[in-house]
């Protein structure tokens, strides 16, 4: 009987201690999200330093944590995110995170459409956050995208715009334009004005992928890859407002309201800008756009995300200006009724399956409905024998409908990771363009037109675009990382002539099929600390654009241009003192192209389009952040780069070891910010933009000079205000961002003079 109580009241004991322990253990709850824009950090890691225990996000960005009576802290960290120590704990919290935007540990998607840090790619890419954005205010993406080394996005108005990433400042299919990783049109359609199809009010990052990225992503990802990511459903009610106007006649409004009911989060957000009576004459414009972006968390696993996106542009266009009047400052423009009118709607739909930890499968579907009409000012011309003032009118069509689905799986047991997927693209297009006689004044100002029965091109091409894609990395030891990527593109234009083979634009129908294999190998070395190396080959593919192929052309004759890209480059994270720190980036890189399409000026000053021999482009691209004392931040970015002709022959003469035209050899870009410690929420900047001289002609006979423009900067937030106020050209430069010269003459778009603008934001809820 002793021994029988004895046990009862041992077994009391210990059931009384175990539920003293299991009362004083905590459950926690909460979400973690990005403390700029509130969307949910999908994976986030909650720790107990002191303990085993801890929990991740799900796609809601939702975690649930047993917290052991003994511990009164946890740690919260995320890819690319500044991890946070946290010991005020409650049974529910909401916890933000920001942005490491001072490291080089950034979380990219655009290099192998998965989340990775940026050191594990061995890629020049760069990112332009949300906050420079906002704080830059942006009336066109140059102004942002300038920032980043060796680019330059020269600004011809009203969002329209002509890029250089490794290549000179060009309207060809060389540089691929996405939206959320879907490529803004489809292959064979290129338009170097694309980025005025995008929504910039929905903007949450840019990524910019320098050099080919065809092995990922096919054709045109040849100069570079520009990725514009929109914003995710926020976890709670968040919104901005903000309007803003400017002494060159912009007005703007944009609106971004989010919100996440139970496991569906929704946002919109677009912008409406109109400008009147700019420095130009002839440079009105009205633009809108939206975004529609929806998310359901199906399952832990298993999320469904739908966007769509719409942008109409109806703008004039201003041409330009012969050297007496550009350099007589002379901005009266010869334009009357030239314009440009685009209507863009982007649908695309995606399913995204976590598998395991170790796999995961994405199929997206899309559509793309989109009409680019035009009366060009460069297509107006006199003809200097018979006095005869014409030009163009025309319009080209698209919709798109496709598919891409990607797996992506981790091989454990060797340190690896498969990534394959497949694409597909129908695009039928249809192209018009008609010839109009010019009405001219005694002054050459161009009043006004006559449409004449005259049919220059009237066809109808359905194109078709297969690709099939597969990268394999591996860490044969911790801190080296090797990859291999290989694609597979096959394309066919079908092609159906609506006028007779004596036409403007006889080519026959046909059909014309282009394949290739783009590979693309790389290494990189973490030697930790924010410092390590990589190297690359990437080839490149760029197919004939349907425009180059079929337009004014009897007989298609032209090839497909092939770049292949060798480069090196590292980044360097250094601590001089407790006060200064910062980190920098280099690449070295050579791209050697054959049967490149150039643009060729004849006789009669129209234009052919001819495959060049071979080209090559080389340079250095390098990146200096600073901070002083966690006040003042120091940006320097540029390039060195020439751009030449190894062998090529342009009406009878040889320009080989002759540069290319438009082509800088000295671009850069530096910024100082100050954000004083005595006032939070004040900042002042300024910026220097400079673009060294640059050949106007193949034959290397003309220079332009270059630029050199600075820009000031102010803003101040307070309690969800944002005021800002800046000053566009503060020295009042004239300045062209691109001048061309023929026998016929030089021409020159003018920069915008000095320009001041204002800006109002108020932001709603926790962003």
């Amino acid at each position: 009987m002793y021994l029988y109580k004895k046990l009862l009241i041992s077994a009391f004991f210990l059931a009384f201690i175990a539920s003293t322990d299991l009362y004083g253990q905590q459950t926690i709850t909460g979400t973690v999200s990005d403390k700029q824009t509130g969307e949910p950090l999908v994976g986030a890691e909650i720790t107990v330093p002191d303990a085993n225990v801890g929990a991740v996000t799900n796609l809601l960005g939702q975690f649930s944590l047993e917290l052991p009576p003994q511990s009164k802290l946890i740690k919260v960290s995320f890819m690319g995110y500044e991890s946070i120590e946290i010991t005020d704990l409650k049974g529910e919290m909401s916890i933000t995170l920001a942005e490491s935007l001072g490291t080089l540990q950034q979380v990219i998607v655009s290099a192998n459409r998965e989340k990775e840090l940026r050191t594990q790619v061995p890629a020049a890419i760069s990112t332009v956050s949300l906050q420079v954005i906002e704080e830059t205010a942006p009336n066109t993406l140059d102004q942002v995208l300038n920032k980043i080394p060796g680019v330059f996005v020269a600004d011809l108005a009203n969002e329209q715009h002509m890029t250089s990433i490794r290549q000179p400042i060009s309207t060809k299919g060389l540089f691929l334009y996405l939206e959320d990783g879907l490529p803004t049109r489809p292959t064979g359609v290129f338009n170097h004005n694309a980025m005025n199809e995008l929504n910039q009010g929905a903007i949450r990052s840019i990524e910019v992928i320098r050099g080919p990225a065809s092995s990922t992503y096919g054709a045109e990802a040849i100069g570079g890859v520009i990725n514009v990511i929109t914003q995710s459903p926020s976890v709670d009610f968040t919104g901005r407002v903000a309007l803003r106007s400017n002494s060159n006649g912009l007005r703007r409004t944009d609106l971004r309201f989010s919100d996440t009911f139970g496991k569906t989060g929704v946002f919109v957000g677009g912008y409406y800008a109109r400008r009147r009576d700019g420095f130009f004459e002839h440079s009105d414009m009205d633009k809108y756009a939206g975004t529609l972006k929806i998310t359901r968390a199906i399952s832990n696993k298993t999320d469904m995300n739908f966007s769509l996106t719409y942008a109409d542009l109806d703008t004039d266009m201003t041409g330009s200006l012969d050297s007496a009047a550009f350099f007589g400052q002379n901005l009266t423009s010869v334009q009357t009724f030239t314009e440009r009118t685009v209507s863009a709607l982007r649908i695309q739909s995606t399913l995204h399956h976590d598998w395991s930890e170790r796999g995961n499968t994405t199929a997206r579907v899309f559509f793309r409905d989109n009409a680019l009409g035009q009366i060009p000012s460069y297509r107006i011309r006199t003809d200097r024998n018979t006095g005869v003032t014409s030009g163009r009118i025309n319009e080209r069509t698209f919709r798109s409908y496709g598919s891409v689905i990607q797996h992506a799986q981790k091989l454990d047991r060797i340190r690896a990771k498969v990534i394959g997927g497949i694409s597909f693209d129908y695009s039928p297009t249809d192209f018009y363009e008609d010839y109009i006689l010019v009405e001219q004044n005694s002054e050459g100002i161009n009043m006004g037109y006559t449409e004449v029965d005259s049919a220059m091109t009237k066809n109808e091409i359905k194109l078709t675009n297969i690709g099939t894609y597969a990268t394999f990395q591996v860490n044969p030891v911790e801190r080296l990382r090797l990859s291999a990527s290989l694609r597979y593109d096959r394309f066919s234009y079908d092609h159906k002539n609506f006028l007779p083979p004596s036409s403007f634009s006889g080519s026959p129908d046909d059909v014309s099929t282009f394949d290739a294999v783009t590979p693309k190998i790389g290494v990189t070395y973490d030697f930790s600390n924010n410092n390590g190396l990589y190297a690359n080959y990437a080839q490149g593919f760029v197919p004939p654009q349907v425009g180059e192929l079929y337009r004014g052309v009897k007989i298609p004759t032209l090839e497909p241009a092939v770049y292949d890209n060798y480069e090196i480059g590292g980044w360097f994270g250094f601590r001089i003192n407790d006060q200064i720190q910062g980190h920098s980036n280099v690449a070295f890189y050579s791209v050697n192209a054959t049967n490149q399409i150039i643009s060729v000026q004849l006789d009669d000053g129209s234009r052919e389009n001819r495959n060049a021999g071979e080209t090559r482009s080389q340079g250095i691209e390098y990146a200096v952040n600073l901070t002083y004392a966690q006040q003042l931040q120091f940006r320097w970015s540029g390039s060195f780069a020439q751009h030449e002709f190894i062998d090529y022959t342009e009406n009878g003469s040889k320009f080989d070891d002759n540069e290319m035209a438009q082509g800088a050899n000295v671009q850069y870009n530096w910024e100082i910010t100050y954000r004083p410690l005595w006032l939070h929420g004040l900042r002042f900047s300024l910026e220097n933009q400079y673009l060294g001289p640059y050949w106007m002609d193949n034959a290397n006979t003309k220079e332009f000079d270059g630029f050199s423009l600075f820009n000031v900067r102010a803003g101040y937030r307070i309690k969800g205000f944002d005021l800002a106020f800046s000053v566009l050209n503060l020295s009042d430069e004239l300045w062209s961002p691109r001048a061309s010269s023929s026998r016929f003459g030089t021409s020159f778009s003018p920069g915008i003079p000095r320009t001041y603008q204002v800006g109002l934001a108020y932001n709603f809820g926790s962003n």
